[in-house]
């Protein structure tokens, strides 16, 4: 079921460490990134935006969770330091969600020269109140190629991380059923590891028979010096042909010139962006 709230578009506005994050042609980078707690004290801080605009415009796609601003004004000046340089993102952003007052929204950054959103994104209704936070739904096509893909955009809450992980399946096969498309994507900080997730389970609710784990358990998502692996991408068997087989955590503080910004890590997130990489022109279906 899909909720009829707010759903603002704004329209403006790769390379890998060593090779290419932005695609060629022949394939598109998909990354999800937690901002932690995003709002109008980082927008103030020029270095900090300008590092975060820096690691959003190395990826085609970007799923991004944690924006809390009451204003709803600091996302939009990301995306136009994100776009300050030549580059040509548009955004998409959710209404803000949460039961209590310290509400969230989801937003998706896409390169508008390498892919283009299909239909309205949606924002899954849960009828029963599992969610704190309710899945961001938006489909996306490339520009230069067949692949077309819907994107689950989700932050769960980590005390319920379990519960929620658990009903992810079903918010899939919704998007199957509303977009009318079989390759789906979810992604986001699910918290998917320590004590709020056993990662051994994963396999009951996402068997291999049926979907793609692409963020492997060895994978450290986060800052903090326990080694987890919160942030997540869990794909339809479908998109097989489709992902090349390529992801990875990127570790922007190991950067070259890092250090000389005089900011720590964790002034950008106490999460590291994941990506996946994917073919544009091999979907058949």
């Amino acid at each position: 079921m899909l909720a009829s709230r707010r759903i603002y578009f704004i329209f403006s506005l790769f390379f890998f460490f060593g090779f290419a994050f932005v695609s060629s042609q022949e394939t598109i980078t998909i990354a999800s990134f937690n901002l932690r707690v995003f709002g109008q004290s980082k927008a103030e801080k020029e270095v900090v935006l300008n590092t975060m605009a820096d690691i959003i415009s190395r990826f085609d796609i970007v799923a991004v969770q944690e924006i809390r601003d009451k204003e709803e004004t600091a996302i939009t000046k990301l995306l136009s330091v994100v776009n300050g340089t030549g580059n040509d993102y548009a955004l998409v952003v959710g209404t803000r969600l949460g039961r209590t007052s310290s509400k969230e929204q989801y937003a998706f950054f896409y390169k508008t020269s390498s892919v283009e959103m299909e239909g309205e994104p949606v924002i899954w209704e849960d009828a029963q109140d599992q969610f704190e936070r309710e899945p961001f739904i938006a489909m996306f096509k490339t520009n230069n190629g067949t692949f077309d893909f819907v994107l689950v955009n989700i932050h769960t809450k980590p005390e319920d991380a379990t519960r929620e992980i658990s009903l992810l399946p079903d918010v899939m096969r919704y998007g199957v059923s509303h977009f009318i498309e079989p390759d789906i994507l979810c992604l986001g900080d699910w918290n998917a590891d320590g004590s709020y997730f056993d990662e051994d389970t994963y396999q009951n609710l996402f068997p291999n028979q049926q979907y793609l784990w692409l963020i492997s358990n060895s994978a450290d998502t986060t800052i903090a010096k326990q080694n987890n692996t919160y942030d997540r991408m869990a794909g339809t068997m479908a998109m097989q042909e489709d992902w090349t087989g390529k992801w990875g955590v990127y570790r922007f503080d190991e950067e070259n010139g890092f250090k000389e910004k005089g900011i720590n890590a964790t002034e950008i997130s106490d999460h590291y962006p994941v990506w996946a990489v994917f073919y544009s022109n091999r979907d058949t279906n």
